[in-house]
């Protein structure tokens, strides 16, 4: 009998799926930030890790990755700021996502990336919707 249970075990461990990476869901659809921005979330988690696909109403999408227990991600606009020298600069905003509580920051040079800017960090609470 204490063969058979042993050999039961061994059976079972051997045949478990292997471990994935497990973080809170983040999927669905969200308000946040302004009246009228709203983003779609796709995310899935593999035993590399979390990944995923973030979209807004506003035409933008880009990839999104878990680290720290965070989603980041960065929107890239080219040419989305005119710099004092009349140049064209693209403009970064790096973001954040607790996908716990759904509080998020958003970090961006107030200059974006023409010269002589200050990096600004501004908190922000995202609601799921639908």
């Amino acid at each position: 009998m204490r063969l058979t249970v042993v050999v039961l075990l061994s059976l079972m461990v051997a045949l478990a799926a292997p471990a994935r990476a497990e973080a809170p869901p983040f999927q669905g659809n969200y308000a946040g930030g302004d009246a009228e921005n709203y983003w779609t979330v796709a995310t899935a988690c593999q035993t590399e890790g979390c990944t995923g696909t973030v979209s807004s109403n506003q035409g933008w999408q880009v990839p999104t990755k878990m680290a720290g227990g965070l989603w980041h991600f960065v929107i890239t606009k080219p040419d989305g700021a005119i710099c004092a020298d009349g140049s064209y600069a693209p403009a970064y905003i790096e973001i954040e996502v607790n996908p716990v509580n759904l509080n998020g920051v958003i970090s961006l040079d107030d200059n974006y990336s023409c010269p002589g800017g200050n990096v600004t960090q501004t908190p922000f609470t995202l609601t799921k919707v639908g």
